[in-house]
């Protein structure tokens, strides 16, 4: 039991010593995290290109939809103006039509 106690106080300094980080892998972290952070902040700038581009077109989407309702609207319209003309013409047919076969008969 001695034995493995000596061991264990010879072999602990010398695992933490040796898991210790030297200056360059201190140095190697650090630019590894710099470059991290850089990407990080590119891709934010892009994801925020990315949203102003798709809150533009979602405008432009939504103005062609009024554009188009109101294109819709103007047919409706359209087509009922139609509609009455139509009724009118057709029932001065059937007037033109009632005077022509009065007239016939006599």
């Amino acid at each position: 039991m001695k034995n493995l106690m000596k061991l264990g106080v010879i072999l602990i300094p010398a695992a933490l010593f040796s898991g210790c980080a030297s200056t360059s892998d201190m140095d190697t972290l650090k630019a590894s995290v710099a470059t991290a952070q850089s990407t990080a902040d590119e891709s934010l700038s892009i994801a925020k290109q990315a949203q102003a581009s798709a809150d533009s077109a979602q405008q432009t989407a939504n103005s062609a939809e009024l554009a188009a309702n109101k294109a819709t609207t103007t047919a409706q319209s359209a087509q009922k103006t139609a509609d009455r003309a139509l009724n009118a013409v057709d029932a001065q047919n059937i007037k033109i039509n009632r005077m022509f076969e009065k007239s016939m008969s006599k």
